[in-house]
This record gives structure tokens, C-alpha cells and sequence, in this order.
């Protein structure tokens, strides 16, 4: 894909998830907590990947798919803060399903926001 339709997508979701972290920050009733920290991690990490294919795609470059893209972002580590690339390798390796899928929370949840924050930097 072109690095347009990457970063289109990216900024979509991001501000799905911003908006769906809000609500969440808001929200009382802990099922709805729950409901509301999965939707924003969810929409946070597609963000998150929108992003990195944006950046890949500079080079021509895809990583077609979740298993390929840690193998990708290291091979172009020049692209990437180190910041960026520990993140990106906690979550995809432990915290990502944790959180977008069980709903758990903590230190994941907001590794996982601020990378999509770092990779949405103007």
C-alpha cells in the first residue's frame, strides 16, 4: 500500500481510540470499563500498525503481516527510535492480545497508547 492510504488509516484510528480512551477515563461501571479499554487498544494498535507501514512504505517496503512487521522494523531500526522499537516488540510479543482481546489492564494498556502517541507525533 502507498504511504498515504498508511497514514490515512493511521490517523483514523487513532482518533477512534483517543475518543474510545476518553470514554474509558469517564466510564464507572467496570464492564464498561472493560468494553471501552479493549475498543481503544484495539483501535490504538492499528494505529499503531497503519504507522509503521507508513514509515516501511518510504522504503517500498510491507510487512504484510503481525509476524513479519517485528522482523521488518529491525531491519530498518533506522527508521524507528529505540523507544519505538521496545515498545513495538513488548506489545507484539506479550501485551498486544492481553489487552486488545482479555481486556486486561495496567502498564500495557498504556504501553500500547503511548507508542501510538509517539508514532502520531506531528
Amino acid at each position: 500500500m502507498e504511504e498515504k492510504i498508511h497514514l490515512f488509516a493511521a490517523k483514523l484510528y487513532f482518533e477512534i481510540a483517543e475518543q474510545k480512551n476518553k470514554e474509558y477515563e469517564k466510564e464507572t461501571e467496570p464492564n464498561k470499563r472493560t468494553a471501552l479499554r479493549i475498543v481503544a487498544a484495539q483501535n490504538y494498535f492499528y494505529a499503531i500498525v497503519n504507522a509503521i507501514e507508513a514509515i516501511l512504505a518510504t522504503k517500498e517496503e510491507h510487512s504484510f503481516n503481525h509476524e513479519n512487521r517485528l522482523s521488518k522494523i529491525h531491519e530498518y531500526r533506522t527508521l524507528f527510535s529505540e523507544e519505538v522499537v521496545d515498545l513495538y516488540s513488548q506489545i507484539e510479543r506479550d501485551q498486544r492480545n492481553k489487552v486488545t482481546y482479555r481486556g486486561q489492564n495496567g502498564i500495557m494498556y498504556e504501553n500500547i497508547k503511548k507508542l501510538a502517541k509517539l508514532l502520531h507525533q506531528p
